[in-house]
């Protein structure tokens, strides 16, 4: 689709700004998923966005609390293919999120160990690692973690 990464393949904006677009971009994804609508990087996005919801605070994300975002996570994360997904980026950046937060999807101990795993399987599956390039143009959710891959690559 043409629009797909429309409403959040913008250039990078002030910080200001990019607050205030996190809220307006991820009610779109959200509009648009509930809609029916489903392709691999509006999931991907969305499923970021959602997390984003207790990632870090509103005064960082500019997003207002939203009682549906932990079951849109887990929603993209089944429509995905969950932890045998055999998608490497989703295995990767799912991982990353559950091993962050693992206390927010459930099981702190659980979800710990499935990041764990997501990661190391999303490895296998992309032998020649990730490129930074993986994430480019690819707004918020790009710019997040190609950070979080530049942070693996160099902790490996």
């Amino acid at each position: 689709m043409s629009g797909q990464r429309e409403c959040v393949g913008r250039k990078e904006r002030t910080f200001d700004d990019k607050s205030a677009d996190m809220e307006r971009d991820y009610t779109e994804l959200k509009a648009r998923w509930l809609a029916g609508e489903r392709d691999r990087e509006l999931g991907l996005r969305l499923m970021f966005f959602a997390w984003m919801h207790w990632a870090d605070p509103p005064f960082v994300t500019g997003l207002i609390d939203d009682p549906v975002a932990e079951e849109l996570w887990r929603d993209v994360f089944a429509y995905s293919g969950g932890e045998t997904s055999i998608d490497a980026e989703f295995l990767f950046v799912s991982g990353i999120m559950a091993e962050l937060f693992p206390f927010a999807l459930g099981d702190e101990k659980e979800w710990s160990q499935r990041g764990s795993r997501m990661k190391s399987r999303a490895m296998n599956l992309q032998p020649t690692a990730f490129s930074l390039s993986t994430f480019d143009n690819r707004g918020e959710y790009g710019t997040y973690f190609a950070h979080q891959l530049r942070g693996h690559v160099t902790s490996s």
